[in-house]
């Protein structure tokens, strides 16, 4: 409840003091006016009434200087209009005095504009609105774009719905996105045809035949791959089964097919065991590149994926414990010498606990190659090594361990961070990934980064 009434108190003196900040704009306002500079005591005078709404002088004062100001803007209008060639000018300075006139009513003020501006404005904003159509569909014919775009965007500012001027904007922001799209598709570069009419079709499916032409940049550009069973290297066979070896092929053909990208497709794996067994090679036995593009030619791919697992090794570690020396506080009564009075004094028993660590990875070392069967170039060839730990560090204690301390320099260690540091360990959590656990992330992660990497470079190779 202190708090509440002390929030409301700081709360009330900032209105106070904003109340109070207002008279003084008030009054030097006044003093401004006074000396003829009504345009500046109008502006003095909108802040303190924005300030303070109850204001009464700051409102009065607005009243009459806010509408000699707004009356300098009418004349303006009117002259712009008056001299009809600038009409842009004119709407202009139009809508400069009815946005001024909104903002001094939302301080609370009306102001008022004479019907017969609202008149003449509605007549000059007509006579804008048909040169800005004119000007865009000019624009258009000239295959200025940008500037045809520019120009309907202003018409829907100034009057939503005007004509068929959204249709025109959207026209001047296709087009060019359109011919970019196909000139890229009739040089063969399907990627940015692709990106170029998928803009198109984002914003108008129905846009041309832009739907149509970006299906034929996807049938076109599709590049085929087949993922080759993995091996492993005598390095890895001593501690790796040929089934991380099989998994990896597998999450890898997977990450490759749920890419995020149209062009890049995986040859049917049953169809890869189909060709290896007719070209007696097996699952086990396409080892070398020559193999592997033999294998790739008769699935119809344009590239080959070849990987082995170098290394892999999942380790658990073993749970390492160590005794420690701590305290256990307690509380005892005691007389007080002085006050005669008995108290509660914390005393310190020396106890043991127990801390306990265990960490458990997995390691792999992977490589890959990628080669074109269409020019026997090996698109890109890397080694992957990757790891991944988990561990737990934690205290045990059969007593009190709320009050339990540890021990320092021989003595109890009663230091706040000590305190905190050590009731973290008791409250640590034990369990630990399994290393099997680990090396299946591993697997996993391993072959999304090995996705991702072919993407990139393809993206960057392929047209």
């Amino acid at each position: 409840m202190k708090a509440v009434c002390t929030a409301i108190a700081v709360l009330s003196l900032l209105v106070a003091a904003s109340c109070t900040g207002s008279k003084p704009l008030a009054k030097k306002a006044a003093k401004l006016d006074a000396g003829g500079m009504y345009a500046e005591a109008a502006d003095m005078y909108l802040q303190s009434a924005i300030r303070n709404a109850n204001n009464v002088d700051a409102k009065i004062g607005l009243k009459k200087t806010g509408q000699m100001l707004l009356n300098d803007k009418l004349s303006a209008f009117f002259k712009a209009f008056s001299m009809g060639e600038d009409k842009e000018s004119a709407v202009n300075a139009f809508l400069d005095a009815q946005q001024y006139q909104q903002r001094v009513q939302r301080a609370g003020v009306v102001l008022e504009i004479p019907a017969s501006y609202a008149t003449d404005f509605k007549q000059v904003k007509g006579e804008y609105l048909l040169q800005l159509y004119d000007k865009g569909q000019e624009q258009l014919g000239q295959k200025d774009y940008p500037g045809a775009e520019a120009t309907f965007a202003k018409i829907g500012q100034l009057e939503p719905g005007y004509k068929d001027a959204s249709s025109l904007q959207n026209v001047a922001f296709l087009e060019p996105l359109y011919i970019s799209g196909k000139a890229a598709m009739a040089a063969g570069q399907y990627r940015k045809a692709y990106t170029d009419l998928g803009r198109v079709t984002a914003r108008n499916a129905a846009y041309k035949d832009a739907a149509a032409l970006q299906k034929q940049c996807v049938e076109k550009g599709r590049y085929p791959i087949a993922v080759m069973p993995f091996t492993t290297t005598t390095a890895a066979a001593a501690g790796t089964k040929s089934a991380q070896a099989a998994t990896m092929q597998a999450l890898l053909t997977s990450a490759l097919t749920n890419l995020n990208d149209p062009f890049i497709t995986v040859v049917d794996r049953d169809n890869i065991q189909k060709i290896l067994d007719e070209q007696k090679l097996g699952m086990s036995g396409v080892v070398d590149e020559s193999s592997a593009v033999s294998a790739g030619k008769l699935l119809g791919a344009q590239a080959v994926l070849m990987g082995s697992l170098i290394s892999y090794q999942e380790d658990n570690g073993r749970l390492r414990q160590s005794t420690k020396e701590g305290y256990e506080g307690y509380q005892v009564k005691e007389l007080n010498a002085e006050t005669g009075q008995e108290q509660y004094v914390t005393k310190y028993k020396p106890v043991n606990y127990v801390e306990s660590y265990r960490e458990n990875k997995a390691v792999i070392s992977f490589s890959y190659k990628l080669v074109s069967l269409e020019t026997g170039q090996v698109l890109m060839s890397k080694v992957v090594d990757r790891d991944a730990a988990d561990h737990a560090w934690y205290a045990t204690y059969d007593g009190n361990g709320q009050a339990l301390l540890p021990k320092l320099n021989g003595g109890v260690d009663t230091r706040n961070s000590a305190r905190r540091d050590l009731a973290a360990l008791l409250a640590a959590p034990r369990n630990v990934k399994t290393a099997a656990d680990l090396g299946n992330d591993l697997l996993r992660s391993t072959s999304s980064a090995v996705a991702a990497s072919i993407q990139t470079d393809l993206a960057g190779k392929l047209p």
